[in-house]
């Protein structure tokens, strides 16, 4: 009876557990439940006749062992002791940091620039540190492929697709040599297909990709704002009649006198009693009235 896998098939520990199924010649199903499984957070999980094995590393390791001729768990306890440290290796060291990396870049999380530049230097010293390894060893534990060069390899593939790119590969040639070993055999190629290294930097595809926008042409200052109608002047007051000025003066000439009135010359009294006296006696005589 096959074993279930329930896991997500993209994931490359799930891609870990299956290779190391191919080398033992273990059948392993992956049934179409995984997807909705997915959703739940119950996976991974490898359903056996017997009961249940979960978390990714379990699962790889259980299925290591069940053929121990063919080697994947090492030849005795020793390899077996190192295997494990080159997973906790893998796990903590490489796996952490390159996710960081990674990331950003398929989606999963926003960009962090300080985030992703230290997890950048973080890579290269676990890089450095492997590539110091197989300076002088065809296989990361013994002399044949154990779980340690599967966990490696396929925690590598995410860098080597989106990252890694010529330049950046220059630096690590005994990795690279043992990486091009691991995806010769037939065993990762029936689970990982053919792996296209990454043949730019991140960054400068980033830039390609992005189409460069045009600067679309301002509508005349959106037809000078439709050019809006200036509003009529306001009627200008009439101006208030300025008073006539006064006449300026001319230098030495004196001011015109006002025109007095002409007074009568002042009457004689006693010419005026006389011609009252006159009168009177006139209008006297008129009515016969005596007069002293």
């Amino acid at each position: 009876m096959p074993m279930k896998l329930y896991a997500h098939l993209e994931d490359y520990k799930t891609q870990r557990a299956l290779i190391a199924a191919k080398y033992v010649g273990l059948e392993v199903e992956t049934p179409p439940a995984s997807a909705k499984a997915a959703q739940t957070g119950k996976i991974p999980v490898l359903e056996t006749d017997k009961g249940c094995i979960f978390s990714s590393t379990a699962i790889a390791r259980y299925i290591s062992r069940i053929c121990r001729s063919v080697g994947l768990y090492g030849q005795n306890i020793l390899d077996g002791g190192m295997i494990d440290s080159w997973i906790e290796f893998c796990t903590n060291d490489l796996e952490v940091p390159l996710c960081t990396w990674i990331f950003p870049i398929k989606g999963i999380f926003g960009d962090n620039p300080e985030a992703t530049a230290c997890a950048k230097e973080d890579v290269k010293r676990a890089l450095t540190v492997l590539d110091n390894h197989l300076l002088h060893s065809t296989y990361m534990v013994g002399h044949t492929m154990t779980l340690a060069d599967i966990s490696v390899c396929c925690a590598l593939i995410d860098g080597m697709k989106l990252v890694f790119d010529p330049e950046f590969r220059k630096g690590f040639v005994n990795l690279m040599r043992w990486f091009d070993l691991c995806m010769a055999q037939s065993e990762f190629k029936s689970i990982l297909g053919e792996v296209k290294l990454c043949s730019a930097s991140a960054s400068s595809s980033k830039k390609q990709a992005a189409p460069n926008k045009k600067v679309a042409p301002k509508k005349e200052a959106a037809a000078k704002k439709e050019a809006a109608p200036k509003k009529e002047a306001a009627p200008k007051k009439e101006a208030a009649p300025k008073k006539q000025a006064a006449p300026k003066k001319q230098k030495g000439q004196a001011p015109p006198k006002a025109d007095k009135p002409t007074e009568k010359p002042a009457e004689d009294p006693e010419r005026a009693r006389k011609d009252l006296l006159k009168k009177v006696k006139k209008e006297g005589g008129k009515r016969g009235i005596e007069i002293e």
